[in-house]
């Protein structure tokens, strides 16, 4: 059952901490799948392909090289489970269980978890079969037009480049990976012509962000809010379609998702406020 949970967490004391703390918070969740499951880990860890999880950065921090935390404040880490085995792990992940996390040598404790949408707008569960209803129930209705939340710097690998643009293909060519390698209900390969050709960018409000990765590189990524639109109504691919776009709160979109690219979700009654507030909530955890 894909799962979001959403951890309050504090410095135990202030401390100077990097704004970009993606890696270290991926290090620090492996960490804990490892003390139950090595081999899991060592799988994850190993794998070059899709991954069961992604782990945001620490959503408040600023992104700039150094940021003073305070032991007052509350801030926010985002983790995503898409396997039985992760979601078993994670259950005792409770602020009683966990000691504190060591995010790049400075400890963090716990101090609330949320699981539910009504603890936290980015919290949340889902069975497979119930992101697939589109598709198995045939509702009278189904969208032509879906809008996403890009939260988090969303960018793509293609022919050994990264793309920062959420294409249509990208995006959902992404989902469907991420989707074929989690669920036993498998899509088509087709969807992803399917979004190639008959999707198109609707509106967009989308700035870039950089973020560094493993090394120092520096990455480039997509934040803000961006609309697809199809232009073939055909019932079974806008339902698959469909089925990829609520799935995105959990398996967030394009490279990176491990460590904090990505994080995304699909807004069900987009406005024009949503599109004017676009430009100002990148890497935040907000309703």
């Amino acid at each position: 059952m894909p799962q979001a949970i959403v951890f309050t967490i504090r410095p135990l004391a202030t401390a100077q901490v990097a704004g970009h703390l993606n890696r270290a918070a991926h290090a620090a969740i492996l960490r804990l799948i490892q003390r139950a499951d090595p081999a899991l880990a060592a799988r994850i860890h190993d794998d070059n392909g899709r991954k069961p999880l992604t782990v945001s950065n620490v959503w408040e921090l600023s992104g700039e090289p150094q940021v003073t935390v305070d032991p007052e404040r509350n801030y926010h880490l985002r983790v995503t489970l898409l396997s039985p085995e992760l979601e078993h792990i994670a259950a005792r992940w409770t602020p009683a269980a966990l000691e504190p996390l060591d995010l790049d040598g400075v400890p963090w404790r716990i101090i609330a978890r949320a699981d539910r949408n009504t603890d936290h707008a980015w919290a949340g569960s889902a069975t497979y079969q119930e992101l697939a209803m589109p598709l198995l129930s045939r509702p009278d209705h189904l969208p032509t037009v879906w809008t996403f939340q890009f939260a988090s710097p969303t960018t793509f690998r293609q022919r050994g480049i990264n793309v920062p643009i959420p294409l249509p293909d990208l995006v959902f060519g992404s989902l469907l990976d991420q989707w074929n390698a989690s669920s036993e209900l498998a899509l088509p390969e087709e969807v992803r012509r399917y979004a190639a050709e008959c999707l198109v960018i609707n509106r967009y409000e989308l700035r870039s962000v950089a973020s560094p990765t493993s090394g120092g590189v520096i990455q480039i990524g997509a934040v803000g809010r961006c609309s697809f639109r199809s232009i073939n109504h055909d019932r079974y691919w806008r339902a698959c379609i469909d089925v990829l776009a609520r799935f995105a709160f959990y398996s967030g979109i394009g490279a990176g998702t491990t460590r904090g690219f990505g994080q995304a979700r699909l807004l069900t009654k987009p406005t024009d406020q949503h599109y004017r507030e676009a430009n100002n909530d990148g890497d935040t955890l907000s309703d």
